[in-house]
């Protein structure tokens, strides 16, 4: 080869060690897959709307309303209550059989996750109620039979619930629920939250109306001073006794024990000290014990007493049987 041809060929061969190059590093990358980022297909629903869920055995559902609560829900034996720091989300909706055959439904046959502002997941109560009973719903429905159903989920006390989810089999769907659940009910919401979804952490109860607690209703019957013996013991040198008498009635479906160590009285005086419980419920008009079971719906009336000086008045009682938030009485009237 002379040197003018390898002169000539030189561009050539550049050219093709240039292309071999190209062409290698596209070939050879290697694809980028990530997992888990793909969120799962659902529906955008509206309360009101009518779904078919289920290909295999279909239902049709229908979201009716939704409702915050602080109240006690029963289904079945169960009593579901929200604890200081939750509420409750009550769902009420339809369930219709749009088949040529017998359906049984069952609480498993549908599953409800509430979503909170921060992507936190809250699973259902895992029981159904038949709407307007604390009945456990569990039966085969006719063809073109509906049923109207109810169920709770335990949410966080703070704030809104903005996503609901409902599925059944594959079928997913999505509700946005922010302006569409009934607000607490008046008395019962922080004004500090406009929304109306956050509980007060104590709520405000008057005397001779009964009011809930998770497993009793309970009254304030009367309060008063009282220099009289309670618990065995006069009151002490300067000392004089508040009496607090209190109705309770049983509200679990298999009723309820009571003993002292069930409720949690707290007492403030006039000057905003506190005042702790004595560990001691006696009988209404007796100086004994108070303790005994009763059946659901059977009512006791019942003491809680607290040594106060004699010149200093009370402010409030507040009164809860478990880890609800509790009922506050104003008792500054009591003399």
């Amino acid at each position: 080869m002379t040197k003018t041809t390898a002169l000539c060929l030189l561009p050539f061969l550049a050219a093709l060690t240039l292309g071999g190059a190209g062409q290698a590093q596209t070939t050879t990358a290697p694809p980028r897959v990530v997992l888990g980022t793909t969120q799962q297909d659902g529906v955008a629903a509206k309360l009101g709307e009518t779904f078919t869920l289920g290909k295999a055995s279909p239902l049709n559902f229908t979201l009716l309303s939704a409702d915050y609560s602080v109240g006690r829900v029963v289904i079945g034996n169960t009593v579901y209550f929200p604890k200081v720091g939750e509420k409750l989300l009550v769902l009420h909706y339809t369930v219709h059989n749009p088949q040529s055959r017998d359906v049984r439904y069952y609480w498993p046959d549908l599953t409800f996750t509430a979503v909170d502002a921060q992507d936190r997941n809250y699973p259902f109560a895992q029981a159904v109620a038949r709407e307007g009973t604390s009945e456990r719903l569990e039966l085969n429905l006719k063809p073109a039979q509906k049923v109207q159903v109810m169920t709770v989920i335990r949410v966080p006390a703070a704030g809104v619930v903005p996503k609901l989810m409902v599925a059944r089999e594959a079928a997913l769907l999505r509700y946005d629920l922010r302006g569409q659940v009934r607000k607490l009910a008046a008395g019962l919401a922080d004004p500090a939250d406009a929304s109306g979804a956050t509980p007060l952490a104590q709520l405000p109860a008057t005397m001779n109306a009964f009011r809930s607690l998770e497993r009793f209703d309970v009254r304030l019957d009367d309060v008063q001073f009282t220099n009289d013996v309670l618990g065995g013991k006069a009151p002490p040198a300067g000392q004089r006794y508040l009496s607090a008498t209190f109705t309770l009635r049983s509200m679990e479906p298999r009723g309820s024990r009571y003993a002292w160590s069930d409720f949690k009285p707290i007492l403030k005086d006039a000057d905003g000290e506190r005042v702790e419980y004595n560990q001691m419920l006696l009988k209404a008009s007796r100086d004994e014990k108070a303790v005994g079971t009763l059946e659901a719906g059977e009512e006791v009336r019942v003491r809680f007493y607290f040594a106060l000086p004699a010149n200093v008045n009370g402010q409030s009682l507040s009164l809860t049987d478990g880890a609800g938030r509790p009922l506050l009485f104003d008792i500054s009237s009591a003399r």
